[in-house]
């Protein structure tokens, strides 16, 4: 009777413990879809400020960098080879798949989407 009851004692503390790491797994997805749409909106925020305004800040010295027409050119030919279709759609396919909110998963396709306007532009 001992060994039955360590058994089912064991079994019971098995399935606490497979349904503690199946939350926390579930937990870093939800925090990695949540870092993942900040880091594609923090890169879009930044490609559009050096693609859309640097080209109007030429006469300042501290952004002459990426303010030059070569420069915003080489910038986007470079973020086409690095940032493909399939790279941004895996993207999207990991937020929308991840989020029960259409809002979210919205917002991160809408920022792919703007992202490839920028780079083909």
């Amino acid at each position: 009777k001992q060994w039955y009851q360590r058994r089912v004692r064991g079994a019971r503390y098995a399935q606490i413990r497979l349904e503690q790491l199946a939350d926390n797994k579930d937990q870093e997805l939800t925090l990695y879809t949540q870092l993942t749409e900040n880091l594609v909106y923090l890169l879009w925020r930044h490609v559009h400020h050096y693609t859309v305004h640097g080209r109007a800040d030429t006469h300042q010295p501290k952004k002459q960098l990426l303010s030059s027409q070569d420069s915003i050119k080489q910038l986007t030919r470079e973020l086409s080879h690095h940032l493909t279709d399939p790279f941004l759609k895996k993207i999207v396919d990991f937020t929308s798949s991840k989020n029960t909110s259409t809002v979210t998963s919205s917002f991160t396709s809408a920022l792919v989407r703007r992202l490839r306007k920028l780079i083909t532009v």
